[in-house]
């Protein structure tokens, strides 16, 4: 039953999601939290969050002038150590993109925007199909010698190559790779990047989280201040247009915005990458996309049903908002549900349908907060999905090993997914 609120709007009803990260899937829950109600309100961290659920509802709230993404309505009990929005750094040092509404995020977008123009995309993708080969011929190598090693009891190979995490194999190697390439990263930061940002986003310690969080910004920050180590690339430039008196860009800047790239370019791309081939790993052959037209149609199908961002990031209520008679009053901060927005009513977790072609998806947001890598992310799942279904056609799910999620509600990714590739 709906309660009615003193401005004569609905009050939110309370469910929950899984708010904290573990070794489960989070789907079926923020499906079923957005069957109670088109906004619900769900317990967090002793105070309350709204979420929108509603498709129609999301796509207001994406674009809605008094929802701001502004770093500085942050409130106080959200500042928590370990969580992604309680470890912004102050506007004064820096403002993230992902934080940022108005002109400051105008700025920040328009001096993105060259890094990620069309000419470098195309640029970027060259070197992408670079790495997916050479990822690939490691695959390929180690599942010969597999093949050959004699089988129990036999004195030849036992002609079935062994079983392979895709995800730790191939996937999540790919966006790393690239993303360090493309910042201009010591090649031994990809080791140190991948260990610090499981941590960041999947573990449930959250002192743990604390720390990784400041090794991350750390590790940043020195190669910033020091970039002798680094090679030419994204890091470099930007810091080109932090010197003089005309700088464009602070060094607090160059740091912040690395920070925001590499959680971007590289956690959620190989959640997309990994996705993608499970979809086409789990059914027949002949069922899996061939073409490049079909392969870039599943990588959306794959965007509509598994968003790496169920909910993308807050926003904060800077009035009361009547949002389809739901009240969100002024203060409050607010998710949005991609999950819920990619589907029709009724649609369950498990809705990949190859035919609809990721028709109307959100996943990579609305307005002048779309995602401004989102060419590019589409470009390297559908290298790396192209590269390994054509040069791996018999691969298929081993059954000895389950497929294995980890996620809270507002990131999601697989962590296993086990595969024979002949």
């Amino acid at each position: 039953m709906n309660v009615t609120t003193k401005t004569g709007l609905a009050q939110a009803p309370e469910t929950t999601m899984p708010t904290d990260p573990g070794l489960f899937d989070c789907m079926p829950d923020l499906l079923a939290a957005a069957r109670v109600a088109p906004v619900v309100r769900i317990p967090y961290l002793g105070h309350h969050a709204w979420v929108v659920c509603d498709p129609e509802l999301v796509r207001a709230a994406l674009t809605h002038p008094q929802l701001e993404k502004d770093i500085t309505l942050v409130p106080d009990w959200m500042r928590r150590p370990g969580l992604m929005v309680g470890s912004q750094p102050p506007p004064e040092y820096a403002r993230a993109m992902i934080m940022s509404d108005g002109e400051h995020h105008a700025r920040i977008r328009r001096l993105h925007a060259p890094v990620l123009s069309p000419r470098n995309t195309e640029r970027w993708g060259e070197r992408v199909g670079v790495k997916v080969d050479g990822f690939l011929d490691e695959l390929e190598q180690s599942s010969s010698r597999s093949r050959s090693r004699p089988g129990p009891g036999s004195g030849s190979g036992s002609g079935q190559s062994a079983e392979i995490n895709v995800v730790t194999d191939y996937t999540h190697r790919i966006p790393l790779a690239f993303i360090s390439e493309m910042l201009g990263l010591p090649p031994e930061a990809e080791r140190q990047l991948r260990g610090i940002t499981d941590v960041m986003l999947y573990s449930s310690d959250y002192p743990a989280r604390t720390e990784a969080v400041g090794a991350l910004f750390g590790a940043v920050e020195g190669w910033v201040r020091d970039p002798a180590p680094l090679r030419d690339g994204v890091i470099t430039g930007l810091l080109a247009s932090s010197d003089g008196p005309d700088a464009a860009v602070t060094e607090g800047e160059v740091v912040v915005w690395t920070l925001g790239m590499i959680i971007t370019g590289y956690e959620t791309t190989g959640s997309l990458i990994s996705a993608s081939l499970y979809e086409a790993l789990r059914r027949p052959a002949a069922q899996r996309p061939r073409s490049d037209e079909d392969i870039a149609a599943w990588v959306e199908e794959t965007l509509r049903v598994h968003p790496p961002f169920p909910h993308p990031t807050w926003r904060f209520a800077t009035t009361d908002i009547d949002l389809g008679g739901y009240l969100i009053p002024k203060g409050a901060p607010v998710q949005v549900s991609i999950a819920a927005a990619n589907r029709k009513p009724g649609e369950e977790a498990d809705s990949f349908t190859a035919d609809r072609r990721g028709q109307g998806h959100l996943s990579f947001g609305l307005g002048m907060h779309y995602c401004i890598g989102a060419s590019l992310v589409r470009l390297e799942a559908q290298i790396a999905v192209r590269g390994f279904l054509r040069r791996f056609p018999h691969a298929r799910l081993s059954t000895a090993t389950a497929v294995e999620w980890e996620s809270e509600w507002m990131i999601r990714r697989m962590s296993v997914l086990p595969a024979l590739l002949t």
